[in-house]
C-alpha cells in the first residue's frame, strides 16, 4: 500500500497508510475490544495513566478509528484514536485515546489517524477540535494544526496540556466580535 495523497475521508471504509497499514472507522464489538486492548497496553501498561478503566462515558457517542499492521499472519491493531463531536457548547469536537503501539511508531501511524479523525470532525462542520496533549507529544500536534490552549496540568505525573485546532474558515470569537 502507499501513502494516503488526502486525509481519507471518514466513511471510507479503510484507507491506506504507510508501508502494510490500514486504518478503518470501527464499526463492530470486535474492533471496539481491540481499541480498548490498544488502549490498556499503552496507556495501561506502558504509560500507567489509567488503573483500572480504559473506557469512558464518551466511548458509546464517539467515532472511533483503528490502525492495522498487515502482514501474512493477519492484521494486528497498531493505532487508535476517538472522535467526540457537540463536546463542548460551541459545537466543539474533541479528538482523545489517541495511541500508537510502540513497534509501529515513527511510521505516519498516529498522523494518518490524527487526519483521519481532523477530516471527520471538518465535514461534520465541529468549529473547533480540542485534545488534551502529552507535553512531549506537543510539536506532534502542531503539525497537524493544533495550538496550545492554556497551561499545563497533571495526569498521572505526566504533563498534558490542552490544544485545539480550529475549522479553516471558521471566524474567531474576536473575529465576531468585531463586527
Amino acid at each position: 500500500m502507499s501513502a494516503v495523497e488526502r486525509p481519507p475521508r471518514w466513511g471510507e471504509a479503510t484507507a491506506a497508510l504507510p508501508g502494510q497499514y490500514r486504518l478503518i472507522r470501527v464499526t463492530t464489538d470486535a474492533e471496539m475490544a481491540a481499541v480498548l486492548a490498544l488502549r490498556q497496553r499503552v496507556f495501561g501498561d506502558e504509560q500507567r495513566i489509567v488503573d483500572a478503566s480504559v473506557t469512558d462515558p464518551d466511548d458509546a457517542r464517539s467515532l472511533h478509528a483503528l490502525a492495522f499492521a498487515v502482514d501474512a499472519a493477519g492484521d494486528h491493531p497498531v493505532g487508535t484514536g476517538r472522535l467526540t463531536l457537540d463536546f463542548g457548547e460551541r459545537g466543539e469536537a474533541l479528538i482523545a485515546w489517541v495511541a500508537t503501539a510502540p513497534e509501529a511508531r515513527g511510521r505516519g501511524i498516529g498522523s494518518a489517524t490524527m487526519r483521519f479523525l481532523i477530516a471527520a470532525a471538518d465535514e461534520a462542520g465541529a468549529p473547533v477540535v480540542l485534545l488534551s496533549a502529552q507535553i512531549h507529544a506537543e510539536p506532534f500536534y502542531r503539525r497537524l494544526g493544533f495550538v496550545a490552549a492554556g497551561d499545563p496540568f497533571l495526569v498521572k505525573e505526566i504533563e498534558h496540556r490542552w490544544m485545539a485546532r480550529r475549522h479553516p474558515g471558521t471566524p474567531r470569537d474576536s473575529d465576531a466580535q468585531s463586527r
